[in-house]
């Protein structure tokens, strides 16, 4: 028998997040059997979030902890508050985001693991000043089943660390 993980408040895995603010991977794959990840995020206000995306073997789980998440998920749109929780489907394009005025917090689950994916944006940002090209991007995405449906530019730099509007 395993021993059981526990991450108290303030502890995890912690690295840049995609769209800049810090992500903190609480459980990661290894601790999983690489069932799931459990992950804590946030978006400043008007932070556009993530390209569009779809993962054909995962399932993404959200849930609210402050302020309001707009979700995009196969052409329809919800907002998620404190408390609210969203599934997205394998096989939906979807992409978070925050429409509000104030930061949104949230935890998403990934189903199967996919803290690792988030491990090596972070590599992959911070060795491109943010700026990874749109092949660097489709390379990564393609190892872990995160396919990007709409990326600014051909072959340039993305820009895919987002300012806030």
């Amino acid at each position: 028998m395993s021993d059981p993980v526990v991450v108290a408040a303030g502890q995890g895995r912690r690295f840049p997040g995609p769209t800049g603010p810090a992500m903190t991977v609480k459980i990661d794959g290894a601790a999983t059997g690489g069932a799931y990840s459990l992950i804590e995020y946030s978006h400043a206000p008007g932070a556009e979030g993530p390209p569009p995306h779809v993962h054909r073997r995962h399932e993404e789980a959200f849930r609210v902890l402050a302020g309001e998440l707009t979700l995009d998920i196969d052409g329809r749109t919800v907002t998620l508050g404190p408390g609210e929780y969203a599934v997205v489907p394998r096989g939906a394009v979807h992409r978070p985001y925050n429409t509000g005025t104030a930061e949104v917090r949230f935890l998403f689950i990934t189903s199967p693991a996919l803290d690792g994916f988030f491990a090596e944006l972070a590599d992959l940002n911070a060795a491109t000043g943010g700026r990874p090209s749109v092949s660097a991007l489709r390379d990564l995405g393609a190892r872990w089943d995160c396919v990007f449906t709409a990326l600014p530019g051909d072959d340039g730099p993305t820009g895919l660390v987002n300012e806030p509007r």
